[in-house]
């Protein structure tokens, strides 16, 4: 016997059921807006969603935080896109007509190195051939305060909803990333003693960091090109430096494995390629893909040539 109680039940449940499903919809609509801006597609990571590769298709994804991420400009100027348009340009010495080479950023704002081997298991389901880990200025065990993996749907369903965020105006690419105060030059002397921002000295837990995300990118089978990103100061070129003699003497002997350093090809006392002294861009990303674009042929074809 159908009660009023039932029935009213019936009712609350359905509306609870299409309250649930208009979130849903309205979040979806929400990262097709932002994606093309500065923010996310449903899978937590920069520009319009594509999963399934294609059969020519050889895919370089971009691992790293804030300075890979590119907040400041929208995705359209992005490393991401800038990096492909260099990639497809069919005047270039090492293009070949029968592929097409795309490029995923799953860079995080404020993410540090700790988090780049998780990125690249994470995302092992987009099938990347080359990994490009571009590294940022944020410290090791950094993460974003309202980052993707802080998600509990993200963390078991892979979507990331973003609808609550943008409602409180605090989505996490909104966020400015600190700068690791272990690459600041004022850091230099502490006590009257110098402090030593190399490997085996205050960056140690850094260059481990890189190491595994680099030894577990190549262990999935992909090559790796690890990008300093152009130096913010005296302290951030000897960690560098540092970290490039220490992989060299890892993953030197792996003809899958390059180190690329930006350096003077991006300079940040350059007004013309970033407003604050950090943060590229457009023009900015622009040089950056231009020193990476002939690293990055390599690491395709000599991935894909082993295959």
């Amino acid at each position: 016997m159908v009660t009023r109680r039932s029935v009213v039940l019936a009712l609350m449940l359905e509306g609870v059921v299409f309250l649930g499903m208009g979130a849903v919809v309205a979040d979806v609509r929400a990262h097709k807006t932002v994606e093309q801006e500065h923010g996310v597609n449903a899978r937590g990571f920069r520009g319009p969603l594509r999963i399934h590769k294609t059969p020519r298709e050889r895919r370089v994804a971009v691992v790293g935080g804030t300075a890979a991420y590119g907040y400041a400009v929208d995705w359209r100027t992005s490393l991401g896109p800038t990096l492909q348009n260099r990639l497809q340009q069919g005047w270039r010495r090492k293009y070949r007509a029968d592929e097409v080479i795309t490029v995923i950023n799953l860079a995080e704002p404020d993410a540090g190195a700790q988090s780049y081997a998780d990125a690249v298991r994470r995302y092992a389901f987009l099938a990347p051939d080359v990994i490009c880990i571009y590294d940022g200025y944020s410290a090791p065990a950094s993460a974003a305060p309202r980052g993707r993996e802080q998600s509990m749907v993200f963390r078991n369903a892979g979507y990331l909803p973003i609808l609550d965020d943008l409602m409180l105006g605090r989505p996490s690419w909104s966020v400015v990333a600190p700068v690791d105060p272990e690459l600041q030059d004022e850091k230099d002397a502490v006590n009257g003693m110098t402090r030593n921002p190399a490997c085996d000295g205050s960056s140690a837990a850094y260059c481990a960091a890189m190491a595994v995300a680099v030894s577990s990118s190549l262990s999935q089978g992909m090559s790796v090109v690890v990008a300093t990103p152009p130096y913010l100061s005296r302290r951030h070129r000897l960690q560098q430096e540092s970290l490039a003699a220490a992989l060299a003497r890892e993953f030197g002997s792996n003809p899958r494995f390059q180190y690329v350093a930006i350096a003077a090809s991006a300079d940040l006392g350059n007004k013309a390629i970033t407003a604050d002294g950090v943060n590229l861009n457009a023009a900015g990303y622009e040089a950056v893909a231009d020193r990476l674009a002939d690293p990055l042929f390599d690491a395709v074809h000599q991935v894909t040539g082993a295959r």
